[in-house]
């Protein structure tokens, strides 16, 4: 740091800070793709940063899970536990294979012990209901698409 006072210190940035933001706004331009690549590549080696970083922006919920916290339960086979579905981000965009974390009692919060690694499709199932709900729903569509492929046999 240019100086140790903080008064001073303080005049010194604010003398500056004309030159110093545009030095970080051509840094930016200049860097923009190298940067943008590098998140994609970190987050794409490191998916439960990106989730852990997404959780804790969601308000009024508990939250005392890390990024190492997830990666320790995240499946050994990358794959989703409920739907065996193998976990892949999509480009940009959540897509039914990509990682999520479920809360499993939602009004615990994303806490430790009361999280897991599923895909986005398993989680949009499970969202707001009970299993004894997803069972009945699950045993309904299965009802259904078993009359629809008996009436197309004939």
């Amino acid at each position: 740091m240019p100086y140790k006072d903080a008064t001073a210190r303080k005049e010194y940035y604010q003398k500056n800070k004309p030159t110093r933001k545009e030095y970080y706004k051509e840094y930016y331009q200049k860097n923009k793709l190298a940067k943008k690549e590098y998140n994609k590549e970190y987050e794409e080696e490191n998916p439960w940063v990106w989730m852990t970083s997404k959780a804790k922006r969601r308000t009024n919920l508990f939250f005392n899970i890390t990024s190492e916290y997830i990666k320790s339960i995240w499946p050994e086979d990358n794959k989703c536990p409920a739907l065996g579905i193998e976990l892949k981000r999509g480009k940009e965009k959540v897509i039914d294979s990509s990682p999520t974390i479920d809360r499993i009692i939602p009004e615990l919060g994303y806490i430790k012990g009361n999280v897991q690694v599923v895909c986005a499709l398993a989680n949009r199932i499970m969202t707001s209901a009970t299993p004894d709900q997803v069972i009945m729903v699950g045993e309904y569509f299965k009802k259904i698409t078993k009359e629809l492929e008996n009436e197309k046999a004939f």
